[in-house]
This record gives C-alpha cells, structure tokens and sequence, in this order.
C-alpha cells in the first residue's frame, strides 16, 4: 500500500490530529474532575449550603463553556474531512486533464487522498460528539447530585 499523501492532505490530517489531541485532553480533564466531584464529601465542601440556581450556574459555567467546544471540534473535523474530498477529487481531475487519458493510476491519488480526509474528519467528529454528550449528561447528574445532597428526599 502507497502511504503518499498529498501536500494539502498532509496539513488536513496535521490539524485534525491537533484538533482530536484537544478534544481528547479536554475530554479527560474534565471526565476526571467530575468523578473527584461524585464523591458526597467533595460535593459538600464546595457547598455546604442548599446551592440556588445562580450558584450553580455560576459553578457549572466554566465547566459548560470548556464542553461546548466539542460541537465546534467536530464540525471543524467534519469540515477539514470534506475540504479534502474536494481538493482529492481537483487533484485527480487535474492529474487526467494533464494526461490527457481517464485511467484508474491517474485517478487514485486524488481519490485516495480524498477518501482518507473524510476517513479522519470523521474519525474526530464522531468521538467529540460523543464526548459532548456524555459531559452535559454528567454535568446534569452532578448538579442533581447536589441539589439530593441537601434534600430530605434522599
């Protein structure tokens, strides 16, 4: 298998790789802070006190705007994947019409290039929609958590 890519293929999958590297850290950090913040005793220390809704808005504020970037994450993967379809597909029509001839050699670089791209972009996209969703699923839970804390509903 020819692992040759294209100049332009090369820097789409550089920025997705960047681009998943974010994703994944800011997954982690924020994964790993939030079971520190299952635990009753962590809960309690930073409120002590049944929390208003402003309060938890205030303390889950930070936390919201680090996780809405993984929307912005994989619709740039998604994105980068599709520009290089497009310049893959220029590529190979550009290879024919300099040769003159339609052959499947003078198709398959453009061609891989483009399928690769998208491969990648969404390869990104679809762990960063997924990681979107199971932060706002735990931010939910911990603020439920929270408000039970100091309820006699318990």
């Amino acid at each position: 298998m020819n692992w040759t890519f294209s100049i332009p293929a090369i820097l789409i999958f550089i920025l997705l790789f960047a681009f998943s590297l974010i994703s994944y850290a800011y997954f982690f950090r924020l994964f790993l802070g939030f079971r520190n913040l299952e635990r009753k005793e962590t809960r309690k220390t930073y409120f002590p006190n049944l929390p208003n809704e402003e309060e938890l808005d205030l303390f889950f504020s930070p936390l919201e705007r680090i996780a809405s970037w993984f929307p912005t994450i994989a619709s740039l993967s998604m994105l980068l994947g599709l520009l290089g379809t497009v310049i893959g597909i220029n590529t190979a029509f550009g290879e024919m019409e300099a040769q003159g001839k339609v052959s499947l050699e003078v198709l398959a670089g453009g061609i891989k290039d483009a399928l690769n791209t998208t491969i990648v972009g969404l390869l990104v996209a679809i762990p960063s929609l997924f990681f979107h969703r199971v932060i706002e699923n735990k931010i939910r839970y911990i603020s439920e958590l929270i408000i039970k804390d100091h309820t006699k509903l318990q």
